[in-house]
């Protein structure tokens, strides 16, 4: 009798991991090896934060995290040799050195802002507009296509094949447990040592949840940035040329543009020569009104014009020298027009601010009109040479650089400066809103008369916070206060109300 054969069963292939699932073949997982040492230095670098950031002003301690965040992510970048990856990091260092030299927030803000630009577009080598816009999306994103990476880590670890990492973490953690140990008692045994641990060792008080908190959030981010480094996304979107075969589908529009501009350039013209009354009787305004309206729109017109280019020499055919003649020419024209326009909004913006004062917010309007105009030459001879695969990467560089140029000049006490400058030759200022200028102002301010001075430096605060804390321009406006003899100065109300 035969019996009959038993067919072995088939081996099921494992389950593809649920995140590998949700990412699929847009961000794939296999390049990605274990490193102990990025998660150790990740977690060093949140523990910091924890321990010296809550409930100080931003200062020395913000620049040491914020720098040795970026070492751990530059150590794990797959691009260390890239120009643009050194080009980005050089002005992240600048960046993350701000919180120590200025005290103005809102300069401190943006320029974080823009350097996590630079830095997820140098992580992800972007190269275009829209591949800059998905690195910078990637960066959240890592913090879950890193988990599987993040599991075969502490996998790693837990297995000792990484004998030497596992080491540094088991010494470390001995180490900080001696410290926190026998500094402890020390410090509760004498009270010149507690002095100097108070010193040193940020006191955690009642705060412990929020700093653990705080610890936590920032390894994750680090964790992710650093994952991003390791493993970056393909941020090359592919957008092919689609030329349209009839010429005048794209150049016509472009040289009603062409024309649209060079009416608003004569209109231009025709007011500045024909004056006040000329004007007063076009429109009805006077010449003030006239010139402080319209920078918002004229801004908007410089990078809708962007825009227009980008999209003619996507439709525009290269394959005749007739085509590129009229691809030149016509864009060139654009661009030449739209330099004219920031022209006229800077002179706009100028007059304005002579007449009501300079803020921050028209100084940087000024700034990124500025860098619209860079831009629009860079496109111009990009144009020349019909290749514009350079551009979006040196208008990131360049905007960068004129911000922490911005930086360098110290905009607060710019204003303050040229506020008190108009003083001087209108007699108006605003001393509530110089009073609510950074400390990076209060130099300037202390050099006015007593009481002017203790008008625009009523709302300060002097400043005895820990190392952490210490900032180069809270420290030059205290010693300015000081030696001015302002300190504990109260203005008498009515001198304040004056304009």
């Amino acid at each position: 009798m035969t019996v009959p054969s038993v067919q072995a069963p088939v081996p099921m292939a494992p389950a593809e991991p649920l995140v590998d699932q949700l990412f699929g073949s847009l961000w794939r997982d296999g390049s990605a090896l274990p490193r102990p040492e990025l998660l150790l230095g990740s977690l060093v670098v949140g523990v910091l934060a924890g321990l010296a950031l809550p409930f100080e002003p931003m200062g020395l301690a913000t620049s040491v995290v914020l720098l040795a965040a970026g070492g751990v992510v530059l150590a794990a970048s797959r691009h260390r040799r890239s120009r643009f990856t050194w080009a980005c990091a050089a002005l992240c260092v600048g960046f993350a050195v701000l919180p120590t030299v200025r005290a103005a927030e809102w300069l401190t803000v943006l320029g974080l802002l823009t350097a996590a630009v630079l830095a997820t577009s140098a992580l992800c080598q972007g190269r275009t507009v829209p591949g800059m816009v998905l690195a910078a999306m990637a960066w959240p994103l890592a913090s879950v296509r890193g988990l599987p990476w993040l599991g075969r880590t502490l996998r790693a670890l837990g297995r000792g094949r990484t004998t030497s990492t596992a080491a540094v973490v088991r010494t470390a953690a001995l180490a900080v447990l001696g410290v926190l140990v026998f500094g402890a008692l020390f410090a509760s045994a004498d009270a010149v040592f507690g002095r100097w641990a108070g010193a040193l060792v940020p006191s955690l008080g009642p705060h412990l949840v929020l700093r653990v908190f705080l610890a936590v959030a920032v390894t994750g981010i680090v964790l992710a940035a650093a994952y991003l480094a390791l493993n970056p996304p393909d941020v090359r979107p592919t957008l092919p040329r689609r030329p349209s075969p009839k010429r005048f589908e794209w150049l016509v529009p472009v040289l009603v543009v062409d024309a649209v501009f060079a009416l608003f350039l004569v209109a231009q013209a025709a007011a500045f020569l024909g004056g006040h009354d000329y004007v007063r009787r076009t429109t009805g305004l006077t010449y003030a009104d006239y010139v402080h309206q319209g920078f918002a729109q004229l801004t908007l017109a410089t990078a809708l014009t962007l825009f227009v280019v980008w999209a003619a020499s996507r439709k525009a055919g290269l394959g005749t020298p007739a085509d590129r003649w009229w691809l030149r020419a016509s864009l060139g024209a654009l661009c030449l027009l739209t330099l004219a326009v920031v022209a006229s909004a800077l002179h706009r913006m100028d007059l304005y601010q002579q007449a009501y004062g300079f803020t921050q917010l028209r100084l940087v309007v000024d700034l990124f009109e500025g860098w619209l105009g860079l831009v629009v030459l860079g496109v111009l001879l990009a144009g020349l040479r019909l290749d514009g695969q350079w551009l979006p990467r040196a208008a990131l560089l360049t905007g960068a650089a004129l911000l922490l140029g911005l930086a360098a000049v110290n905009p607060d006490a710019w204003i303050a400066r040229h506020n008190l400058d108009r003083f001087e030759q209108t007699g108006k200022v605003d001393w509530s809103y110089l009073g609510h200028l950074s400390d990076d102002a209060a130099p300037v301010l202390a050099e006015l008369p007593a009481q002017q001075a203790a008008c625009a430096l009523a709302n300060r605060d002097s400043h005895d916070g820990s190392w952490t804390s210490w900032n180069l321009g809270r420290a030059r406006a205290d010693a300015a206060v000081r030696e001015a003899g302002l300190v504990g100065a109260v203005p008498p109300l009515s001198g304040c109300l004056s304009r």
